[in-house]
């Protein structure tokens, strides 16, 4: 017989009901079935879990309304498909489009789906044939996209018609992104729950102008690719062609040198603008990789198009791993920048950088670097001012300045925790102290969050010492080390020697847990 481990949203009624009747009905059917009730959270628990994953034939994933925005879930799925595992996805009560850090690994998918009591049965009957073949399931694909929706939320999520307020997502769903070219406008970028920074007017400014190199930096969770999809509805709104390219959305053989990297980019480019000729074309020159991207770019972009080109790479710091190519990527950005001194045409050619880590660490030279030149724009977390106003839009759940205190105490102006926090104070009734009490629990309304941060630390013993030094000490031992945990959302400070964690919930929990 077969091993499954079972993932859920633990403290919500309906997914744990299901998860324990299908533990109980695979058993009976003598199939081997994990299922993560009652493992201590500690330095052991990533290591069970993973050991778990990994030892599983099977991965039986139950997609709620609340399990698709937990971390912990999107972490187990993402494992279990790095250990190429069987994923049974079961639809628990939902029926709209997953976000795409679920969506990248289960749209292609068969899939089941739970719509009422009584349904139990017939999908336990179907996970036990599918294991006992040791296959997925069968049938035609489904799809769970809604073409009612209409808006999207502050991330990304989609807004159903019946919905008030949409659970926040941990990260900014892109996969809406190409809905803002439908037709008609069907989808756009709006939400009550969207706080308007100085950097959101900054940026949409300086994206309008020609010539600009913008760079967008800031560490993860601090809204920096929710600005973005608002500057490509800003561009288009303003008649520019635009060009996004999510980095974290690219395969891993993508990244594996430097030929296959910008051939794919040119893909991306040609694809979304329909250009005349495709890259493959030019591919076929003996000229280097870099010249044929750029020549690509002049001939068959830039003056082709009628109106000036902005293009959008988020996350480009992943490209920093790549030692073997980064500096010659980079060094190709610069001077596209470079080369509008040169040719005019450039100058109708703008670039949005996003990242988090400190590009010094990993480029050598200064003339290759374009993280030095245009114009920055820094994310950083809300002020106590911007707090008080994501307050208010939830309807003022914080009624007083001592709450207010104690809340800002706790998660600083983090702006998913905050946003986290006040929808449980709204959708689960929760009062103020309720809410703080509860939130280093490990099952209180952080959980998820915590414990993908966790299991982070856990994989990486180095990073784990370092954040251990920074909650004890307030120092970190080096350079790199403090970057990696400042470029994570961990930490905050000026250098290594300032170092202290994000927020009040961080520095309880992991000083409870490290």
């Amino acid at each position: 017989m077969a091993r499954a481990f079972i993932s859920y949203k633990h403290k919500s009624n309906l997914d744990e009901r299901l998860a324990t009747y299908f533990e109980r009905y695979l058993t009976e059917k003598k199939h081997d079935v994990f299922i993560d009730k009652e493992i201590p959270i500690g330095q052991e628990w990533p290591t069970t879990i993973e050991q778990e994953i990994k030892a599983s034939d099977f991965l039986i994933v139950l997609l709620s309304e609340q399990s698709i925005v937990s971390e912990m879930v999107i972490q187990e799925v993402r494992m279990a498909h790095s250990f190429k595992k069987i994923i049974l996805p079961v639809q628990v009560a939902f029926d709209a489009s997953l976000p795409y850090d679920l969506g990248a690994y289960l749209n292609r998918i068969e899939y089941c789906s739970f719509k009422e009591d009584g349904d139990e049965t017939r999908i336990a009957q179907q996970l036990d044939t599918a294991m006992s073949k040791n296959q997925p399931f069968p049938g035609n694909l489904s799809s769970s996209q809604d073409d009612k929706i209409v808006v999207l939320a502050t991330d990304g999520n989609a807004i159903q018609a019946h919905e008030i307020m949409p659970a926040p997502l941990p990260a900014f769903d892109p996969q809406w992104l190409d809905k803002l070219d439908a037709p008609g406008g069907a989808v756009r970028l709006e939400s009550p729950f969207y706080i308007t920074r100085e950097i959101d007017d900054q940026a949409k400014t300086e994206i309008l102008k020609r010539g600009v190199t913008l760079r967008l930096k800031g560490s993860r969770q601090m809204g920096k690719t929710s600005l973005l999809a608002r500057l490509r509805q800003h561009g288009r709104d303003n008649s520019y062609s635009i060009v996004y390219i999510d980095f974290a959305r690219l395969d891993t053989q993508q990244f594996e040198n430097l030929e296959i990297l910008l051939l794919s980019i040119a893909n991306l480019i040609s694809y979304t603008l329909k250009t005349n000729s495709n890259p493959q074309s030019y591919w076929q020159s003996p000229l280097g990789p870099m010249n044929k991207l750029t020549n690509f770019l002049n001939d068959e972009v830039l003056s082709s198009l009628q109106q000036p080109l902005i293009l959008i790479m988020d996350k480009v710091d992943l490209v920093f791993k790549f030692a073997h190519y980064r500096d010659d990527f980079f060094g190709l950005i610069r001077s596209w920048h470079d080369g509008r001194a040169i040719d005019p045409l450039w100058d109708r050619f703008n670039i949005v950088l996003s990242y988090s880590f400190e590009a010094y660490l990993f480029i050598q030279s200064l003339n290759q670097s374009p993280f030095n030149i245009g114009t920055e724009v820094l994310a950083t977390d809300f002020t106590r001012t911007q707090v008080e106003k994501l307050n208010q839009r939830h309807s003022m759940p914080v009624k007083t300045t001592q709450e207010m205190d104690a809340m800002v105490e706790l998660l600083g102006g983090h702006p998913f925790l905050m946003r986290k926090a006040l929808y449980s104070l709204v959708v689960q009734k929760l009062s103020v102290n309720e809410l703080i009490k509860q939130a280093s629990y490990d099952d209180g309304p952080f959980s998820d969050h915590l414990h993908a941060y966790l299991w982070r630390l856990h994989e990486q013993s180095d990073l784990r010492e370092a954040m251990k030094s920074a909650i004890l000490e307030h120092v970190v031992s080096s350079d790199v080390l403090f970057h990696r945990l400042h470029s994570s959302g961990l930490v905050v400070g000026h250098d290594r020697r300032n170092a202290q964690p994000r927020c009040g919930l961080y520095a309880d929990y992991f000083k409870k847990h490290l």
